[in-house]
């Protein structure tokens, strides 16, 4: 039974039932009958009433503690916020191995991991933004043989040799690179302790590296670098002779320095300036017979 049909029942038996027990009290067994459907109504009423109290205090019960949840919830969260920012912080903050660290320290502060290397061809020096990794002297394949490597090579002054046999077991040989100048020579000669020619003094060399920078290219043919690159230095073309056997062309610088011990010939590896032929190369944009220029930049 709901507590709105006790309520209905009590009213009715207030209004209508009541009264007539009352007149009919000393009537007949009737009577009392009624009066014990009253007593059972009233009984129920006050249960009603009685669980009606409990609900509602258990209602409150369940919204206090609802709100004591949300209350604990919220703090919980703050909490976690704040161990989320101490951990990020010790994060941040804590040691890093020594690989890193370095590989961190040059990029933040002397700029791309590895920097711009380079050889400095005709200098013992690097340009101002540049340090130098080791100076020498240049060395390469001699100029009657057919074999060997044509490329030319920076030698450290101090070799450090390995296992070794003294005397040539090999057929590979290396040697000292000479300049051949000759009528046209465009170099200046300010580094070059006041000597009228550069044949046939010896060609020094300079390992340079930019640690701001990461690459390098040489470019023939100019004197200047392409918008947002940075010159290191200007110079003249130069190679083996067209009649000798083939080597690299690189850019020797166009005020070089010369070894100091060196000066005497003797006829290793050959540099000659490199001219301009018309033909397949477009003149007259190039001029036949002209030394060609070139200039190594890095970004």
């Amino acid at each position: 039974m709901t507590i709105l049909d006790s309520v209905l029942l009590s009213l009715l038996a207030t209004v209508c039932i009541l009264p007539y027990v009352e007149n009919k009290a000393h009537g007949t067994g009737h009577n009392q009958v009624l009066m014990k459907m009253v007593y059972e109504l009233q009984k129920d009423i006050i249960q009603d009433k009685q669980q009606l109290a409990q609900l509602n205090a258990l209602t409150k019960q369940l919204k206090d503690e609802g709100e004591k949840l949300t209350e604990e919830n919220k703090k919980l969260k703050e909490k976690i916020k704040e161990i989320n920012h101490l951990l990020h912080g010790k994060i941040d903050s804590r040691p890093e191995n020594g690989t890193l660290h370095r590989a961190k320290r040059q990029v933040s502060i002397n700029g791309p991991a590895g920097g711009a290397m380079y050889i400095r061809w005709g200098r013992t020096t690097c340009p101002v933004e540049a340090e130098l990794v080791y100076s020498g002297i240049a060395g390469g394949s001699h100029y009657t043989h057919t074999g060997g490597g044509s490329n030319i090579l920076c030698m450290p002054r101090d070799p450090q040799w390995g296992i070794y046999t003294d005397g040539f077991q090999s057929s590979g040989h290396f040697y000292g690179v000479e300049f051949r100048t000759a009528a046209n020579d465009p170099f200046h000669k300010t580094n070059a302790n006041s000597i009228t020619s550069l044949t046939p003094q010896d060609v020094v060399c300079a390992a340079c590296r930019v640690p701001t920078r990461s690459s390098h290219i040489m470019i023939p043919a100019h004197m200047e670098c392409p918008n947002s690159w940075s010159k290191e230095y200007t110079g003249y073309l130069m190679s083996s002779a067209y009649t000798h056997k083939r080597s690299e062309y690189i850019c020797v610088d166009s005020a070089p320095e010369v070894d100091e011990k060196g000066g005497d010939d003797k006829q290793g590896a050959l540099l000659y300036n490199v001219e301009a032929a018309c033909g397949s190369l477009p003149c007259p944009d190039y001029i036949s017979g002209r030394e060609l220029t070139c200039v190594v930049c890095t970004k």
